[in-house]
């Protein structure tokens, strides 16, 4: 029993009343919808021990007996998985519900930011209705936009991307399909991805593969098919987080596209460092930093990457450096890009609608 989810009927089953439940909230249980319950800790209070019968995923105990919920590297990562557990765990779906939307990313896994926290998302061939925890809409989904998991029914990564563009934006779009596209290139295994480097045919196959993977679900959308093709023809599987999308988008929409991602610098025929953006014809190197980069590299990673900062700058490049909120904001992206490389200004050509 993954994560010990529980029903209300299974806990009413073994004789655990309501009053017990409500008692075991924020205890031992966490609610997770209506009637959707988790157990997370072995808890002594006599009036608890019931549900013990129901905790056999020991590990996902241990995660909450150790207060490693709560630790800011876990947090968001724990939250995002009591989001997929509330979707998964839903226990009203219809036969001819299909998971979309926002709801779709979740369960593929598919990186998004400041989403919105509402209900599951579903579309269904005939009905429409809404509640606090469903919204489902009518439309009907062509059979090859969609696929199975965890048991339920749901549109494609590569549909569920499209639609993001019309929920979210066409950054968050965006974002999106350079994440699909990575993953059917390069697989889902970062460390290996990391470690095996990208192979040297890589950029030579993506102009097909973005056909092959976009071309057919973008036909079969009712609207939005021309900014949906840019964006395809534009996804790159080299940005390896949300926020080089992100910045790779705010750069299409610069009208700045001629830029090269994951650049190797050598420094006397050794690696110096990889530069997630470089414009060549300037010698603009630009950083994307992460949200959770220093927290997690400390002051060791701040000392190499400034030795690294100041030796590109011997080099004849000029260093760009942008936080995380910076990229959300194209604005503030391009005042600072422009700020600190104010020649970029001249090389800006047929620029992104947004």
């Amino acid at each position: 029993m993954k994560s010990n989810v529980v029903y209300f009927q299974d806990l009413r089953n073994v004789g655990i009343s309501t009053t017990d439940i409500r008692g075991a909230l924020d205890c031992c249980l966490k609610k997770l919808s209506r009637g959707v319950y988790s157990v997370i800790r072995r808890c002594n209070v006599s009036s608890h021990q019931r549900f013990s019968v129901f905790a056999t995923d020991i590990a996902w105990l241990e995660q909450h007996e150790a207060g490693l919920t709560r630790e800011p590297d876990q947090a968001r990562r724990y939250e995002e998985h009591l989001k997929r557990l509330q979707i998964i765990h839903y226990p009203h779906f219809r036969p001819d519900d299909i998971v979309c939307g926002v709801s779709a990313a979740r369960l593929h896994r598919i990186g998004m930011f400041n989403e919105p926290d509402q209900p599951v998302s579903v579309f269904h061939p005939a009905a429409s209705t809404r509640t606090s925890e469903l919204v489902r809409r009518r439309r009907t989904i062509a059979a090859e936009d969609i696929c199975t998991v965890a048991g339920l029914r749901v549109t494609t990564p590569v549909r569920t991307a499209l639609d993001l563009r019309s929920e979210l934006g066409n950054a968050a779009g965006f974002a999106a399909m350079e994440q699909v596209l990575r993953r059917r290139m390069l697989g889902g295994d970062e460390d290996l991805i990391f470690r095996l480097g990208y192979p040297p045919t890589l950029l030579g196959d993506v102009p097909q593969m973005q056909i092959d993977l976009f071309l057919e679900p973008i036909i079969r959308l009712a609207k939005g098919k021309k900014v949906a093709s840019t964006l395809a023809r534009l996804a790159s599987p080299l940005s390896e987080s949300y926020a080089e999308s992100r910045a790779a988008f705010n750069l299409h929409l610069l009208g700045l596209s001629d830029f090269a991602q994951q650049i190797e610098i050598l420094d006397g025929g050794r690696l110096l460092t990889r530069l997630d953006f470089l414009l060549r014809e300037d010698q603009v190197a630009l950083y994307v930093d992460g949200s959770q980069k220093y927290v997690d590299g400390g002051f060791d990673l701040m000392n190499k990457e400034s030795r690294q900062h100041n030796r590109l700058l011997a080099m004849g490049y000029k260093v760009v450096r942008f936080k995380f909120n910076e990229v959300q904001s194209p604005k503030q992206f391009g005042e600072k890009l422009f700020h600190q490389a104010p020649e970029l200004r001249g090389r800006c050509r047929n620029r992104l609608v947004r």
